[in-house]
């Protein structure tokens, strides 16, 4: 059986990834602060985003739950060159199978990564790529766009809030 367990997904999987305001990963959980965006909205480029988190779910299977792997991520442009000039933001993880899982069981672990001062040199679509023992496993995409003023009514560009 532990054979045939190996053959069903043998790397980690990302079940999903959120871009957020803030995130932290505490005791299994993600908390998570303004999550769920695909855009952010400037004043002007070139223009530094103060703080930005992912949050991360991986399913770690059974083939590699006693394992040490590297979680990271790298930023790039719709050109796909990196931002990070490739100095990926890594966490090195050593898991361990917990106590009683069933021959063949999966687990479920949860990361979270922080920016600061993220430069964003052009309008355009972004993805942090997200890779494991530098294998890129999924990307998460959002758009960095030019916020447009308000008009003289006060209403905002359409599909934005107002300041």
């Amino acid at each position: 059986m532990e054979k045939a367990a190996e053959n069903l997904d043998p790397l980690p999987q990302v079940e999903f990834a959120m871009l957020a305001d803030a995130v932290q990963a505490v005791g299994g959980k993600l908390f998570v602060l303004g999550g769920g965006w695909d855009t952010l909205w400037v004043r002007q480029f070139p223009a530094r985003h103060p703080t930005l988190g992912i949050g991360i779910r991986l399913r770690i299977p059974w083939s590699y739950s006693e394992e040490k792997f590297l979680l990271a991520v790298d930023l790039v442009d719709e050109d796909g060159n990196s931002l990070f000039q490739g100095r990926k933001l890594a966490q090195p993880i050593r898991f361990k199978r917990p106590p009683g899982l069933p021959v063949g069981g999966d687990v479920g672990l949860v990361r979270a990564f922080t920016f600061s001062n993220l430069p964003l040199v052009n309008p355009g679509g972004y993805a942090f790529r997200i890779l494991v023992n530098d294998e890129e496993v999924s990307r998460l995409r959002f758009w960095a766009r030019t916020r447009r003023p308000a008009t003289e009514s006060g209403n905002a560009g359409e599909g934005e809030q107002a300041d």
